[in-house]
C-alpha cells in the first residue's frame, strides 16, 4: 500500500489588509479548519487506513461546515475586492476630476498671461502716444518761445521806448 505523507505547516505571517479584517473568531475557525492532528513534530505521516479512519472521524457535518467556511470566505473576499473595485473606480473619478481642474486652471492661466501680455502692449502704446505728444507739444512750445523771442526783439529794435 502506498504512503502518503501529509504536511501542515503554521508560518507566522505580516498581516495583509484582508486579515486584518478578520475577526478574532473567524481567525479561531480558520485554524479549526485543518484536520491533522498534531503529533510531536510540525508534520504528521498517515498511511491510506490512518486517513481514511480519520476521515470517519471527520465526518460529512464537518465537511460541508468546512465548504460553508470556504464559500463564506470566498463570498468575503468578493465583497473586499469589490469594495476595492469601487475605491479604484472612485480614485480614478477623482483624479480625471483634478487633471480636468488642471487643464482648466492652466487654460484660465494661460488667458490671463495673454490678456496681461495685451494690456501691456497697449500701456506701452498709449505711453509711447503720450511720450510722442508730449514731444510734439514741447517742440511747438519751443518755436512758440523763439517766435515770441523773435517778435520781442523785432518790436524793441523797431520801436524805442524812452
Amino acid at each position: 500500500m502506498a504512503e502518503i505523507n501529509l504536511t501542515v505547516e503554521m508560518r507566522e505571517r505580516t498581516m495583509e489588509p484582508a486579515q486584518l479584517l478578520m475577526t478574532p473568531t473567524m481567525r479561531k475557525e480558520l485554524k479549526s479548519l485543518s484536520p491533522v492532528e498534531r503529533a510531536s513534530g510540525s508534520s504528521v505521516s498517515k498511511t491510506g487506513t490512518d486517513i481514511a479512519a480519520h476521515m470517519k472521524r471527520f465526518g460529512q457535518e464537518e465537511w460541508q461546515a468546512v465548504c460553508e467556511r470556504i464559500q463564506d470566505a470566498a463570498e468575503y473576499i468578493q465583497e473586499l475586492e469589490a469594495g476595492r473595485h469601487q475605491q479604484e473606480m472612485q480614485a480614478q473619478k477623482i483624479f480625471a476630476n483634478m487633471q480636468d481642474e488642471i487643464a482648466a486652471a492652466n487654460a484660465r492661466a494661460l488667458a490671463a498671461e495673454r490678456m496681461l501680455q495685451e494690456v501691456q502692449h497697449r500701456a506701452t502704446n498709449v505711453v509711447k502716444t503720450l511720450e510722442d505728444r508730449l514731444q510734439a507739444a514741447e517742440d511747438r512750445a519751443r518755436e512758440a518761445e523763439d517766435w515770441l523771442t523773435r517778435i520781442s526783439e523785432a518790436v524793441r529794435s523797431n520801436l524805442s521806448f524812452p
